[in-house]
């Protein structure tokens, strides 16, 4: 409380009571908040006076709240937050969709947003990781991560569009993950997957098998992003988990399946994957029956991006492009690689068709072997 310098100027902050129409001094009451004032100014004198002005506004009552709007409750806040253009164009909108009405709302969505406190946050937290699922099971710790990274996306709009001062997630520290994997689909396990997969089923775990895309960036996938002339696929920021586009490379298998589709395709339905003319919501059921079905333990969709990856690997494609392709990064990496041509990602394809069609037939193995040494 009181004047902060910075290098640019100086800052005054009083603790307040906001209402939604005015801001009153609260020195000692409880749920006041610390407003801050830019002074404009580094003359200490002239930010002393400034200091004493806004004091003396406050005590009147003639300091105007802030807030677009007066007090807004989690659920309001949510609701808007679904409904924004930006957040509904996103490829794991179902996935934030559900947490957001299934686990937030009916915990925090009376609660006025301004209210909600780190302690209450922690307190969810505890309560989801001593939940146990229908099959018995914990909920792990990086869902509950994702959990908390959507609450804090939520309110962290209300702190920029004014209707919030602090985001309270903030203050609560993620827990450490465990979660590396490494379970890869031999060619023989993918051949028998396919053949106890649904025909719609088939045609994501290609995509996923031959490309490494996340299931929400194939379920998504419309035609307007397919580019058949030049093999490949071009995805928008507001397409991909990392909020940045990318081009992904088609094998020829893929390419030569793709125009097959698009020449049967339902003119109205912009989406690539269909069943019965609509598009896809999710395989996760359809994809575990098959696992099942065809005696495959331990494997995951996710884990198709495991699988590309290694293939790609093995196929000799230099990890700075495999990262590429896939969408896998690092900030201080990636960065430095972002004129990757167009015709290198074809290059790595062919390479990668070559591999797969080689891998398909036993007595090439040798050949695939000696390659690699």
């Amino acid at each position: 409380m009181g004047l902060t310098r910075r290098r640019e100027s100086y800052y005054v902050e009083f603790p307040v009571l906001d209402d939604g129409k005015t801001l009153t001094l609260a020195r000692g009451v409880p749920g006041a908040r610390l407003k801050r004032w830019k002074v404009g100014n580094t003359n200490r004198t002239i930010a002393k006076q400034q200091e004493a002005l806004i004091k003396t506004d406050l005590m009147k009552g003639l300091v105007k709240s802030n807030r677009l709007h007066g007090p807004m409750t989690f659920k309001a806040l949510a609701e808007s937050y679904l409904e924004a253009p930006e957040i509904k164009r996103q490829s794991n909108y179902r996935g934030k969709e559900t947490t957001t009405r299934n686990l937030l709302l009916p915990v925090f969505g009376e609660r006025l947003i301004d209210s909600i406190t780190p302690a209450m946050i922690e307190a969810y937290r505890e309560q989801r990781r001593t939940h146990k699922g229908v099959e018995g099971t914990t909920v792990k710790i990086a869902t509950i991560n994702r959990d908390l990274a959507l609450f804090k996306h939520i309110l962290g709009r209300a702190v920029r569009d004014g209707l919030l001062e602090k985001n309270p997630v903030r203050l609560v520290k993620l827990e450490k993950e465990d979660n590396a994997r490494d379970r890869v689909l031999t060619q023989e396990e993918f051949e028998r997957l396919q053949e106890h997969s649904a025909p719609h089923v088939q045609a994501v775990n290609l995509m996923a098998y031959q490309t490494g895309m996340r299931s929400g960036e194939i379920l998504n996938l419309t035609w307007d992003k397919v580019d058949l002339r030049a093999g490949l696929i071009r995805l928008k920021g507001e397409d991909t988990k990392i909020r940045e586009g990318r081009v992904v490379p088609l094998t020829q298998e893929l390419t030569a399946w793709l125009k097959d589709l698009y020449k049967v395709r339902y003119i109205h339905a912009p989406h690539v994957f269909l069943v019965d003319g609509k598009s896809i919501g999710s395989i996760k059921t359809a994809f575990k029956n098959a696992c099942r079905r065809a005696g495959i333990v331990g494997f995951r969709f996710h884990d198709f991006r495991h699988t590309a990856v290694t293939n790609m690997r093995r196929a000799g494609i230099d990890h700075l492009t495999i990262m590429r392709i896939t969408g896998h990064k690092t900030l201080t990496v990636f960065k430095r690689y972002n004129s990757f041509l167009e015709g290198d990602l074809r290059e790595a394809a062919n390479r990668f068709n070559t591999y797969l069609t080689l891998a398909r037939q036993p007595e090439n193995l040798s050949v695939i072997s000696a390659g690699q040494a």
